[in-house]
């Protein structure tokens, strides 16, 4: 086996891109191989909170990053493809940066998240095996392949995970129950939630066993949306309205009065060491939140809106671990309260979230994973 490898990792400048991979790469540093995660310096901070060593690249700043585009009215929503686009543009502008990294590095290896494209197009012009490390379910690949086309034109035709062309290999983080039907077979690694740097506070360890727990959390992205308030509002409404002791994690400075005054707390908690002191979480969809939950064995109810939300709910509806209420029907109907109730006081979706737990918990640790990625790189 290859004695020590060079490995560029290449994630998204988004925390919910980023951090699925932390275990995984921390397992390759741990084996003994050279592990350098490259961003946009306005990411840098993020990255080395984690402790891994940074390539700090163009963009500077995101608002460098911003005023590259949109080119298009479509780039102004917050559609899928559109977000892919704003990646797209992230990368070309790191580049030439990242041209210069590998031809003096030399790395061997490189590893990135599956709605990235700068380490795609790197692994294709200097001949580099590429793995994709996904976030929680396999994502389509339409939307990457469609904003690749119209950003890089016919370059990105020989990319891998771009128009067909296989990577090297997929790194799988998902339960098998969880991960999408005919999805591609990967290096299946059992899920490990990272936060960041956290400190718990103790309250959290201490709770009236007689009244249900329940979280509510909007990430890092919904929370700053308009509607934001109002969906906060609603889910503390469904929560309260059955004596449950309600939580909502996030930035308190953001959260309107009415949310503050009728909750347990209200600030911020890392969801993969939190989810477990909880009934019940209620979130927007994201991977990070419905996979932390899902490792922990907690039932959810999920209010998708953009990206990969809607499949993340859709898939704990079908797997029996929780509810999905679109992001309409929670600000204005009923169906919100319904789903909370229904989630709370019906054992099957506690029991079916125990036996993802215990899936996720059977699968092979990142450090065996690595161990198999060795294997098949010696091989290839």
């Amino acid at each position: 086996m290859t004695t020590q490898l060079r490995v560029m990792a290449t994630p998204s400048p988004a925390v919910g891109h980023f951090f699925p991979m932390v275990p995984f790469l921390w397992a390759l540093r741990a084996a003994g191989h050279d592990v350098r995660v490259a961003v946009p310096a306005f990411f840098a901070g993020t990255v080395l909170q984690s402790g891994l060593p940074v390539i700090a690249t163009a963009p500077a700043s995101e608002t460098a990053a911003a005023q590259t585009g949109p080119d298009t009215q479509e780039d102004l929503e917050p559609g899928t493809v559109a977000t892919y686009r704003r990646l797209g543009r992230v990368a070309q502008m790191m580049q030439s940066d990242i041209d210069r990294v590998v031809e003096q590095w030399r790395p061997h290896l490189v590893i990135a998240d599956p709605m990235e494209y700068t380490g795609r197009r790197a692994a294709a012009v200097h001949g580099l095996p590429h793995v994709e490390h996904w976030i929680g379910q396999a994502l389509p690949e339409a939307p990457l392949t469609e904003a690749a086309h119209d950003l890089f034109g016919p370059e990105c035709k020989t990319w891998p995970g771009i128009a067909g062309n296989p990577s090297f290999a997929q790194i799988d983080p998902c339960p098998p129950a969880f991960q999408q039907p005919g999805a591609a077979a990967g290096i299946r690694t059992r899920y490990v939630p990272y936060n960041g740097p956290a400190l718990l506070p103790e309250w959290l360890s201490q709770r009236d066993s007689d009244r249900p727990r329940v979280l509510i959390t909007l990430g890092t992205i919904i929370s700053q949306s308009e509607e934001a308030p109002q969906l906060l509002s609603r889910a503390v409404d469904a929560a309260a309205a059955l004596d449950a002791e309600v939580v909502v994690a996030g930035n308190k400075k953001a959260m309107p009065a009415d949310v503050t005054s009728r909750v347990r707390a209200a600030q911020w908690l890392p969801i993969g060491l939190a989810a477990q002191h909880f009934d019940l979480v209620v979130h927007h969809g994201g991977s990070g939140t419905t996979m932390s939950s899902l490792a922990h064995g907690v039932p959810q109810v999920a209010c998708p809106s953009i990206l990969d939300q809607d499949a993340n709910a859709t898939r704990l509806e079908e797997t029996g671990t929780g509810r999905r209420v679109t992001h309409s029907a929670a600000l204005h109907t009923h169906a919100l309260d319904e789903a909370v109730e229904q989630v709370l006081r019906d054992a099957t979706f506690t029991r079916a979230a125990a036996a993802m737990r215990a899936q996720n918990h059977a699968a092979q640790p990142p450090a065996e994973a690595v161990r198999q990625l060795l294997r098949r790189f010696d091989e290839r």
